[in-house]
C-alpha cells in the first residue's frame, strides 16, 4: 500500500506510464492515468466509507436488539413476579376465608349442641297458657335469640351484624316482661310475634342463600390460571 491507502500498483502504473509516453501522447496519457487514478481513489474512498458506515449500523443494530431483549426479559420477570404474588396472596385469602368459615361451623354447632342439651327443656318450662294465650318467659325469647344469632356476644361469623328484624327481636326481648299493677309478669311476646319474625328470618336466610348460590356459581365459571394466561 501506498500513501493515504493506495495500492502500489497504481502507482508504479502511473510511473511507467509517464516514462514510456513521449511528445503529444505523454500528455494525454497522462491526464487519463489522473483520471484513472482519481476514479480509483474515489471508488476506494466510498468502499471505505460504506464498509465503515456498514459496520457501525450493525453495531447499533445489535446493541439495540440486545436492548430489547433486556426490557422483554425484565418485564416479563416483573409480570411473573406480581403474577406470583397475586397468585400468594389470593391463595393465604382463600386458605383464611376457609379457616374462618370452619371456625363459624364449629362454634355454631357447639352453641347448637349446648342449647339443645342444656337448656331448651329449661326454657320451655316458662311457657304457660293464661286467658287463652299462649305466654313465653324472658328465658326462652333470650334462647330464641341466642339459636338464631341475635345476640351481641354469641355471634359466630366474625364482623356480621345482626339485620334489622335480629335487632327488633332484641329490642322485644329487652321488655319482655313488663309489671302490671302488682300482679304477675305478663311477657310481650306472642305467637303471632314470633311467627311474624320467623317470616322475615326465614325471608333473609333465602335471600342470602341466594346471594351465596349466585356467588358459588360465579366463582365455578371462573377460568382457571392456566386458562388465563393462554
Amino acid at each position: 500500500m501506498g500513501p493515504g491507502g493506495v495500492p502500489m500498483s497504481l502507482m508504479t502504473i502511473f510511473s511507467a506510464v509517464s516514462t514510456a509516453v513521449t511528445g503529444r501522447w505523454r500528455m494525454i496519457a497522462l491526464i487519463l492515468a489522473a483520471v484513472l487514478l482519481v476514479g480509483l481513489l474515489t471508488g476506494y474512498a466510498a468502499w471505505r466509507g460504506y464498509h465503515a458506515g456498514y459496520e457501525r449500523a450493525d453495531a447499533e443494530r445489535r446493541a439495540e436488539v440486545s436492548g430489547i431483549r433486556a426490557d422483554h426479559a425484565l418485564a416479563l420477570a416483573e409480570a411473573e413476579s406480581r403474577a406470583r404474588a397475586m397468585l400468594e396472596a389470593e391463595t393465604a385469602r382463600t386458605y383464611a376465608l376457609e379457616r374462618q368459615y370452619l371456625d363459624a361451623t364449629k362454634t355454631i354447632a357447639a352453641q347448637r349442641r349446648q342449647i339443645t342439651n342444656r337448656r331448651i327443656e329449661d326454657a320451655s318450662r316458662n311457657v304457660a297458657a293464661v286467658d287463652g294465650r299462649c305466654l313465653f318467659g324472658p328465658d326462652w325469647v333470650r334462647l330464641y335469640n341466642e339459636a338464631i344469632g341475635a345476640g351481641d356476644s354469641d355471634r359466630a361469623v366474625p364482623g356480621a351484624a345482626p339485620g334489622p328484624d335480629a335487632a327488633a327481636t332484641a329490642a322485644q326481648t329487652a321488655g319482655a316482661w313488663i309489671p302490671r299493677g302488682g300482679g304477675p309478669l305478663m311477657p310481650a311476646v306472642t305467637p303471632q310475634d314470633i311467627l311474624a319474625h320467623i317470616r322475615d328470618y326465614g325471608a333473609r336466610c333465602r335471600e342470602l342463600e341466594a346471594q351465596l348460590n349466585g356467588l358459588i356459581d360465579w366463582a365455578e365459571g371462573r377460568p382457571t390460571r392456566e386458562e388465563t394466561w393462554k
